[in-house]
């Protein structure tokens, strides 16, 4: 009987360490929020690459994001969300979780041009968008954030309720602070509304 109750302590206690270590926090996935892991069931062996979650915000005209990219060097220095009409990369806005040179993180938006360049938006109106917490590790990128549905004060935002593929990317970043060519990326195969 003690044996079996120390299966579960072991369990729980893994499962605690795995949520502390990124605080993307799984047990509520398909209850209280949507989420996507990449690669698939990828949360039970602890090995995901990608993790994002969306829920309904108390106000309802928001939506709480979370966004979490596995570091595999320091030289990754972010983990960012394409929202493209399109499985291909151009002409899309982009939400970026970064990290600092002070090694902290930080929403950072911007747009993907065509011809792939990628474009800061600049600072973003609290109302539209704010982070709600992040963290850095050596092996993680983490950021919980906050976003209208329908943005208000900067259109170049992602409109939540439209559907989109989800392009999901992590790399490094350049010197002046803007996001690099990356070094991994994943598009989801099935749009996705945020908002519906």
């Amino acid at each position: 009987m003690a044996f079996k109750y120390l299966i579960v302590l072991a369990c729980i206690v893994s499962a605690l360490a795995q949520m502390s270590s990124n605080n993307f926090d799984a047990s509520k996935c398909g209850t209280q929020k949507r989420c996507i892991n990449i690669p698939n069931n990828c949360q039970s062996g602890g090995n995901c690459q990608y993790q994002i979650s969306y829920a309904p915000a108390a106000d309802g005209k928001s939506m709480i994001i979370e966004l979490y990219g596995r570091r595999d060097s320091p030289s990754m220095q972010y983990v960012a969300i394409g929202f493209s009409t399109d499985t291909q990369m151009g002409n899309e806005p982009v939400a970026a979780c970064i990290v600092t040179p002070n090694g902290q993180a930080q929403l950072s938006y911007s747009f993907n041009q065509e011809g792939r360049r990628n474009v800061p938006l600049g600072p973003i109106n609290p109302t539209d968008s704010q982070l709600l917490s992040s963290s850095v590790t050596p092996n993680s990128i983490y950021c919980k954030f906050s976003q209208s549905i329908i943005p208000t004060t900067n259109q170049a935002l992602p409109n939540l309720q439209r559907p989109y593929n989800l392009l999901l990317a992590r790399g490094p970043i350049q010197p002046n602070g803007q996001l690099g060519r990356h070094t991994d990326r994943q598009a989801l195969s099935t749009m996705t509304s945020m908002a519906q």
